[in-house]
Order: structure tokens, then sequence, then C-alpha cells
């Protein structure tokens, strides 16, 4: 790999894969509609790069697209739709070496038995999964016989992501309220946002000519809502001295996001090393930090 293009470089996961790539000296060229990169990142505004592709031969570059629309309204979604197959086309266009399209655990189906593994049948049940699969469908088309993978990510946590349960729970604690989980065996299959950027430079630094069409990236364990509750109860009362509690309501969900990330795992060498107590403590100081910054 010469270097790293990533796509969606001003979101969430990219801006993640953007800073872990720099800190292991890769050359990174971030794609973003955000005016500004960090120190030692080519940047390359969203318009310009759907007008006229990259200014250099790219023939031996990684890219990661993690551009999508999401939880997107339906205008929204169709217009940001778009522009993922945009993006994915001059990709292609551009003469990229290998091309990495991130896609979802929600394609599988909500209330799965076990961890999903990549041949189960799909289920798609929201928009988001619809588009999420449309985007792996035009990818194996347009880069059929050229290197290319899809990666359904686990259900990603860190700082700052706050429409994320956990962060939410983490602030209704923190300010003082009780949890109220409903049912409470719900099961997830988080996992930190570091851990998913470092998963991503793996497989990116890897001889992309082994990579299959695609793979689950994610934790081996998963944990129910009333466990993530009794977690964020003990680490808000540890660092913040708050001896909150939540209170288990009836209800049936047997939602299930965990994922099988086996295959992911055995071709690269890889685990995740991140644990959700840490992540947890780290939300945790980073809501504490913000509501000090504001008296």
């Amino acid at each position: 790999m010469n270097r790293l293009i990533v796509s969606g470089a001003g979101g969430f996961l990219g801006s993640h894969i953007v800073t872990h790539a720099r800190a292991h000296g890769v050359e990174i060229v971030a794609i973003t509609g955000r005016p500004t990169s960090p120190e030692g990142v080519t940047a390359v505004p969203t318009e310009v790069f759907l007008r006229d592709g990259l200014p250099f031969d790219a023939g031996g570059d990684v890219f990661v697209n993690c551009l999508f629309p999401t939880n997107a309204n339906g205008p929204r979604m169709a217009q940001g739709l778009e522009t993922a197959f945009q993006m994915i086309s001059k990709a292609f266009d551009s003469g990229i070496g290998a091309f990495v399209n991130i896609s979802s655990q929600s394609v599988y189906p909500s209330k799965r038995p076990s961890p999903a593994k990549e041949s189960d049948a799909l289920s798609l049940e929201t928009a988001y999964a619809v588009g999420k699969y449309s985007t792996e469908l035009f990818c194996n088309r347009l880069f059929r016989g050229h290197p290319h993978t899809n990666i359904r990510m686990a259900s990603l946590l860190g700082v700052g992501y706050d429409q994320r349960i956990v962060n939410r729970m983490v602030r209704q604690l923190v300010g003082g309220e009780d949890l109220k989980v409903m049912g409470g065996m719900q099961r997830y299959g988080f996992m930190d946002v570091r851990d998913a950027a470092s998963g991503i430079l793996t497989l990116a630094d890897s001889d992309p000519q082994r990579w299959r069409e695609v793979y689950n990236l994610g934790r081996q364990d998963s944990v129910t809502l009333e466990e993530v509750a009794g977690q964020i109860v003990d680490i808000v009362a540890r660092r913040a001295g708050i001896e909150g509690r939540y209170i288990v309501t009836e209800g049936q969900d047997l939602r299930n996001s965990a994922i099988d990330p086996s295959r992911f795992m055995a071709d690269f060498d890889w685990r995740a090393e991140i644990s959700l107590d840490k992540t947890i403590a780290d939300i945790v100081d980073d809501v504490i930090g913000k509501q000090e910054r504001q008296l």
C-alpha cells in the first residue's frame, strides 16, 4: 500500500481511521466535505473528487469508502446513496489498487438466534440496511475481478457518538436520572471505534489479492442491555462518585446485533483489544469533562 485514501474522512469511523493511520506513519488522503484536515493529511474536498477524481496515479493505493448517510430520512437517504454510488464509481475510474467498502451488521436479521456469520441469510429490515447492501452489490459488480471487499461492521462505540444507546445512558446517569431498561435481554455486539480503525488498517496493509468479498469486523463477545446498564452504573460510581441505578421494566425485545468475526481474525491475525469497560469509562470521562467546562 502506497497511500490510504479515505472517503467520509470527517465522519465518526473515517476520522478515526485517519488518526490511526497517521499514528502508524501511513500517507493519508482524506476525502471530506469539511474544509480542514489534520496536519500531515492531504485533504481533497468531496465535490472536487466526485468531479475530477485523484490528481495522481492510485494504482498502489487502498481506498476505504466510509461515505454513507447515517440515520437519514427518505430524501436524504436517496441523495446520500446516489453520492455513495458516485464515490465508488469515481474510485474505480481513478484506477485504485484495492477498494474497501464499509457496510454494516444491520444487513443480517435483527432477531438472529446466534452471532451472524458471513454465510448467513440476509434480512434487510431498515432503509439503512437496504442502502448498505446496495453499496455491497454495486461494489461487487463494479470491482469484479479487481481486489475489493465489503466490511460488515459491528455497532461502533466511542466518545462523541451521541446517537448510540450507551452514550445516551451515560448522559442520563451522570445527569442524575435513573436508567430504565425495558426487557434488558437485547443483545449487542459493540466494538470500540478505535478497534475498528485498527482492523481496517490491518486489512489495508495486507495483500489485497487474498481478500474475500465480505468480512464481519467486530468483537467475539456480546452483552445484554441489562449488562451494559450495570457496567455504566458501576463505572459512573467509580469515576464520578454518582450512585445511580437502573430499573428493569417488562418488555419483549429479542434484538441481537452480535456478529462472528472469526473469518477476519483468521485471515489477518487480528482481534479487538479495547474492552467495553474501557470504552464506557472514556465516554463517562468525556461527559463529565464537558459538564465541568460548562460550569
